[in-house]
């Protein structure tokens, strides 16, 4: 499953408080990312979280609006604003501009530190990686054990397409079907000799 923003607000111990609540919190994170500066875009590669202290960041500054819309179409996932610093509060200048383009603000309190955001986000992506290492070997490990039991070709097939949710063929060299799972998967075998 992989790390949200959803995934972040929904850790009790980072304390962190959606500002605007319309903001898509399904969007998968890539990395946590920490800036300070007016265009910390060039730095951003999209999916991220920006955590900031907001000291370039005034509420009367123009430029807010720019900020976001520069933050939100480089692919920022969520703005997150450390407060009790620079801020006192979360500026509703800024709330407004992250609405109108999409983008999740989040208000990071004082008492959570920027590092224990970005350690939940790595651990987090470090346990999804494991899981889809830890279910690619077990996969293997049951192919390899269809493969030297007997009806090895029908079984690995058949396994096969189990584990990827579809179809699977074995094919000879001229392109004829030895083995298909699911049976009806025969049929395919003239659309890949064409393909």
């Amino acid at each position: 499953m992989p790390v949200t923003v959803a995934t972040l607000l929904g850790t009790a111990s980072l304390e962190l408080t959606l500002h605007t609540p319309t903001a898509d919190v399904d969007r998968p994170v890539s990395w946590v990312h920490v800036s300070e500066l007016a265009d910390p875009t060039p730095f951003l590669e999209g999916g991220e979280v920006l955590l900031t202290t907001g000291l370039t960041l005034a509420p009367e500054d123009p430029q807010l609006p720019d900020y976001v819309r520069r933050l939100a179409e480089t692919g920022v996932v969520a703005l997150g604003l450390g407060t009790g610093l620079s801020h006192p509060r979360m500026p509703d200048e800024l709330v407004a501009a992250a609405d109108a383009q999409g983008l999740a603000i989040l208000e990071v309190p004082r008492q959570t530190p920027f590092i224990a955001i970005s350690r939940a986000v790595s651990a987090a992506l470090a346990a999804e990686e494991y899981a889809a290492v830890a279910r690619t070997s077990a996969v293997q490990q049951e192919l390899t054990r269809a493969a030297v039991a007997s009806g090895a070709p029908a079984a690995v097939v058949d396994r096969l397409a189990r584990h990827l949710g579809g179809w699977a063929l074995l094919l000879d060299a001229a392109g004829t079907p030895l083995e298909a799972a699911p049976r009806s998967a025969r049929a395919r075998a003239g659309d890949l000799a064409t393909a």
